[in-house]
């Protein structure tokens, strides 16, 4: 009897990590689909401090407009380029930096935070999307 409860116990709790697993990811989809990826902050960074408070910070681009969100896992940036194909975009990152070339322009981010070298980026209608995970 004792053997079969600590078993059914342990199930249980498999069970319940699997639904928090999935319940996140449905979140995390929801986050994303709700603001599209799109810019939301022109001009702003927006982090969330160990308190759960919100911090917005200037972002670091003169005449583009652009957004930086981060989370647990992962940093977004979304920059809009504007009149730029998608054939003169090419991302780099070297030494916490991370290096945007757009045709003649050059721009570079300080990330906030260690990263992966895996970088996804997709352009759409003038609006660049990148994700970077942390390391």
């Amino acid at each position: 009897m004792i053997f079969d409860d600590e078993k059914r116990r342990k199930k249980d709790a498999e069970e319940f990590e699997k639904i928090v697993r999935e319940m996140e990811k449905i979140i995390e989809e929801a986050f994303k689909s709700a603001f599209n990826m799109q810019p939301f902050v022109k001009g702003f960074s927006l982090k969330i401090n160990e308190n759960g408070e919100p911090s917005f910070e200037e972002f670091g681009f003169e005449d583009e407009k652009g957004d930086i969100f981060e989370d647990e896992n992962k940093i977004y940036i979304t920059l809009e380029l504007p009149n730029v194909d998608e054939k003169e975009i090419k991302v780099k990152l070297k030494n916490g930096i991370l290096e945007i070339i757009a045709g003649d322009e050059i721009k570079e981010i300080k990330l906030p935070t260690k990263v992966k070298r895996r970088i996804k980026k997709t352009f759409r209608n003038g609006i660049l999307d990148i994700e970077l995970e942390k390391l």
